[in-house]
Protein backbone atom coordinates (compact mmCIF):
# COMPACT_ATOMS: atom_id res chain seq x y z
CA UNK A 1 0.00 0.00 0.00
CA UNK A 2 1.13 3.50 -0.69
CA UNK A 3 1.61 6.15 1.99
CA UNK A 4 -1.48 8.18 0.98
CA UNK A 5 -3.64 5.04 1.09
CA UNK A 6 -2.41 4.18 4.58
CA UNK A 7 -2.96 7.75 5.76
CA UNK A 8 -6.50 7.74 4.40
CA UNK A 9 -7.19 4.36 6.01
CA UNK A 10 -5.94 5.59 9.40
CA UNK A 11 -8.01 8.77 9.08
CA UNK A 12 -11.13 6.77 8.24
CA UNK A 13 -10.59 4.34 11.11
CA UNK A 14 -10.13 7.23 13.54
CA UNK A 15 -13.27 8.91 12.21
CA UNK A 16 -15.42 5.78 12.60
CA UNK A 17 -14.09 4.77 16.03
CA UNK A 18 -14.14 8.38 17.21
CA UNK A 19 -17.80 8.62 16.27
CA UNK A 20 -18.51 5.43 18.17
CA UNK A 21 -16.70 6.70 21.26
CA UNK A 22 -18.48 10.07 21.05
CA UNK A 23 -21.85 8.31 20.78
CA UNK A 24 -21.19 6.15 23.82
CA UNK A 25 -20.00 9.16 25.84
CA UNK A 26 -23.07 11.19 24.89
CA UNK A 27 -25.37 8.30 25.83
CA UNK A 28 -23.76 8.31 29.27
CA UNK A 29 -23.80 12.11 29.70
CA UNK A 30 -27.24 13.09 28.41
CA UNK A 31 -30.17 12.62 30.80
CA UNK A 32 -33.04 10.25 30.05
CA UNK A 33 -36.21 12.19 29.16
CA UNK A 34 -38.99 12.09 31.74
CA UNK A 35 -42.49 10.89 30.92
CA UNK A 36 -43.75 14.49 30.90
CA UNK A 37 -41.10 15.44 28.33
CA UNK A 38 -42.08 12.44 26.20
CA UNK A 39 -45.75 13.43 26.29
CA UNK A 40 -44.93 17.04 25.39
CA UNK A 41 -42.75 15.92 22.48
CA UNK A 42 -45.43 13.54 21.21
CA UNK A 43 -48.12 16.23 21.35
CA UNK A 44 -45.85 18.68 19.51
CA UNK A 45 -45.21 16.13 16.76
CA UNK A 46 -48.90 15.27 16.53
CA UNK A 47 -49.81 18.98 16.30
CA UNK A 48 -47.24 19.48 13.56
CA UNK A 49 -48.54 16.53 11.57
CA UNK A 50 -52.13 17.72 11.92
CA UNK A 51 -51.17 21.21 10.73
CA UNK A 52 -49.38 19.88 7.66
CA UNK A 53 -52.39 17.94 6.44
Amino acid sequence: MSAPAIALMVLTILLVWGGLVASVVMLQVLPVPTEEENKAARSTVDDGQAASR
